[in-house]
């Protein structure tokens, strides 16, 4: 029996979004990118910019994967604490806008095939800026660092 090729998506990296002192590396992840509706994207930076975890407060630098599922998005929003460790809040936009994802659970999902493209390039791209002197200069270095293309 001959299986099917597993569908592909596509990362289309969309610049900086800035919650205070935090800046982002923004990603759009879609099978088709043009269904990434400028609503959508703008409820999606709301919910950051309201979230619990008060993003504006801490000086961070990280990452965020909008990735639309079918209908529906999974918001990831990622963030290195400056440090070697992935700090990640899952947000889903279930009841028509963005709300957390309660995952408080023993074993739970963390990157599908398609989002781990983008989470591989970006460890590397934070390797990179762990062996530097972390100055401002090679925090632009990092942020300007950005996948696109095919996972």
């Amino acid at each position: 029996m001959k299986s099917t090729p597993y569908p592909s998506k596509y990362a289309s990296p969309k610049g900086i979004f800035e919650v205070g002192k935090t800046r982002f590396k923004w990603y759009n992840l879609a099978e088709d990118l043009s269904k990434v509706s400028p609503e959508d994207i703008s409820n999606a930076k709301t919910c950051i910019e309201s979230a619990h975890d008060k993003f504006q407060d801490i000086d961070d630098i990280g990452f965020v994967i909008l990735h639309r599922c079918g209908e529906n998005y999974l918001l990831l929003v990622c963030t290195w604490r400056s440090e070697n460790e992935l700090w990640e809040s899952v947000y889903h936009d279930g009841s028509g806008k963005f709300e957390i994802w309660d995952r408080n659970k023993n074993h739970l999902p963390t990157y599908c095939v398609w989002e781990m493209g983008i989470v591989y390039h970006e460890s590397q791209a934070w390797k990179r800026y762990l062996g530097t002197t972390k100055e401002e200069e090679d925090k632009k270095q990092y942020l300007s660092d950005m996948f696109e293309g095919e996972v």
